[in-house]
């Protein structure tokens, strides 16, 4: 399913080139579980940025493939990796402040990514809510169960 063979990638940065991934060759099989882990600083998310393409400006891949089902998706065309970016591999980012828009509700964020990446009509109007049951159905993704989530606002006003 996964197939990476000597994947390096290298960062420029002010104090010259860094080689942040070196030469990584791993294989995940169809429903194998697969688990990065190391110290802060050694990789991990510099090796999951080269495999998306995400990579920072100053970031290039520079040696490797990375097969995804016999095709390598470091030779796509950006507008086929979109395709394959959220349908195909997918990245959940630790830090929600960086991940999530804080103009958007989470909902209508959670939406779009279902549309996008599913075959989700892409209706216009209807409500929030309608638009993300809708995307849900098409994805087979499941409903959560009903919850209310409250936090402090920085005026220490309570937000529902």
């Amino acid at each position: 399913m996964l197939a990476i063979e000597n994947l390096t990638t290298e960062i420029d940065s002010d104090s010259g080139l860094v080689r942040a991934v070196d030469a990584l060759s791993l294989t995940i099989e169809r429903g194998e579980t697969f688990a990065l882990v190391g110290e802060s600083g050694c990789g991990k998310s510099m090796t999951a940025l080269s495999i998306l393409r995400l990579l920072p400006d100053a970031g290039r891949v520079t040696a490797g493939t990375v097969e995804v089902e016999g095709t390598d998706i470091l030779q796509l065309p950006e507008m086929r990796m979109r395709d394959v970016r959220g349908h195909r591999i997918s990245i959940i980012f630790q830090e929600p402040s960086t991940s999530l828009n804080p103009v958007m509700t989470v909902g209508r964020q959670i939406t779009e990514v279902i549309e996008r990446h599913t075959r989700a009509a892409r209706r216009r109007g209807g409500s929030e809510g309608d638009r993300l049951a809708e995307a849900r159905r098409h994805s087979g993704a499941r409903a959560p169960r009903s919850a209310t989530i409250r936090s402090r606002c920085p005026a220490g006003r309570s937000s529902a």
